[in-house]
């Protein structure tokens, strides 16, 4: 298939969780979910103003094939980029591919 062999980087999948700090509380952590092969590539301007429009903020666009399994609220990571998934679509609707939108997570800098 011509669309897999544009999927040229493995993806971290990780998904959110939380536990309970024994106080009534909790901490979100992320635990591994697996590996995906897809292409990443910087939003458009257009599909940005689209995104607020309806109040979301993207900074991506990460390609996969449909059966991968990945929800909005995952973290993926490849490299050096790290970006939070905000919103999961199938836009062929033939369990073709999904257009994931995503929002890069900025790296904490302890000093």
């Amino acid at each position: 298939m011509v669309f897999a062999a544009l999927l040229n980087n493995v993806f971290t999948v990780t998904r959110r969780t939380r536990t309970s700090d024994g106080q009534g509380g909790f901490t979100i952590g992320y635990d591994s979910v697996g590996t995906v092969n897809g292409r990443i590539r910087p939003a458009s301007s257009n599909e940005k103003e689209v995104a607020a429009a309806a109040q979301r903020d993207i900074s991506h666009v990460l390609y996969v094939e449909a059966d991968e399994d990945i929800e909005r609220g995952d973290r993926v990571t490849c490299g050096g980029l790290t970006v939070d998934v905000i919103a999961v679509r199938e836009p062929s609707l033939m369990e073709h591919h999904l257009e994931i939108d995503c929002l890069e997570v900025q790296k904490e800098v302890h000093s």
